[in-house]
This record gives structure tokens, C-alpha cells and sequence, in this order.
């Protein structure tokens, strides 16, 4: 048998992705490290290895999942900037009223119309991120 080399080191709960990931290649993946003796809290990270032949292309295949991974986030993270920005842009505009507002009679019903505008808004950017399955 080849000599293993250790390519990626994951947490105990990522063993088995990472592992079925390497195998869908075809490569022949091999957990280094005993996840069950590692411990009660399992913050331990657990080493990896494919045959010295196959490091190549598990690097190759960890990298682009990897990558992935990433495109997924900055999607994510894109997404959120913008319901971040709403918020406060929201919570601008009913601390300007609360601040004009003296005698407090449009402050509640500012707060009432902004929560059924966001809530309304959330349902309908929700219902069209689904996927029909």
C-alpha cells in the first residue's frame, strides 16, 4: 500500500462529509485520527489522508469545494448587507419621527406600519427564494 499523506484536518462533526466527498472521486480517503477517543467536547480537529498518488487531486477536489463553499457565503452575505441596510435605514426613519414627534401620537403608529412593512416584505423575499420541489 502507498504511503498516506495527511491533506485536510476537519472537526469530528465534518468527518464523514469530507470523507464521501474524497470517495465520490474516487478517492480512497482515510480518517487518521480516532474520532470516538478524542474526547467529550470534540474540539479537536481530525487529520485526513488519501495514498500519495491521489494528494494531487484530493487537494484539487477539497479546493473547489472549498471554493464553492465561499461563493455560497459571499451570496449569502450579500443578501444580508442589504436587509441589514433596510433595518437600519427603518430604524433611522422611526427615531427621527420619535425624535419630531413631541406629543408620542405617531410614534406607535410608525412602529405599527414599519413592522407589517418588514414583516410583509421578509414573507414575500422568503416565498420567492423557494425552490419547488
Amino acid at each position: 500500500m502507498a504511503e498516506l499523506v495527511t491533506i485536510y484536518c476537519t472537526l469530528p462533526d465534518d468527518v464523514s462529509k469530507t470523507v464521501q466527498l474524497l470517495e465520490s472521486h474516487g478517492l480512497h480517503p482515510v480518517v487518521v485520527d480516532d474520532v470516538d477517543k478524542m474526547g467529550s467536547y470534540r474540539s479537536h480537529e481530525v487529520r485526513i489522508a488519501v495514498p500519495a498518488p491521489e494528494r494531487e487531486r484530493a487537494v484539487a477536489v477539497l479546493a473547489e469545494a472549498e471554493r464553492q463553499g465561499q461563493v455560497r457565503i459571499s451570496e449569502l452575505a450579500k443578501a444580508t448587507k442589504g436587509i441589514v441596510l433596510i433595518m437600519m435605514a427603518a430604524l433611522g426613519f422611526v427615531a427621527l419621527i420619535g425624535m419630531f414627534d413631541t406629543h408620542g401620537t405617531w410614534f406607535f403608529a410608525v412602529w405599527i406600519v414599519l413592522i407589517v412593512a418588514v414583516g410583509v416584505a421578509l414573507i414575500r423575499w422568503a416565498w420567492g427564494k423557494r425552490t419547488d420541489d
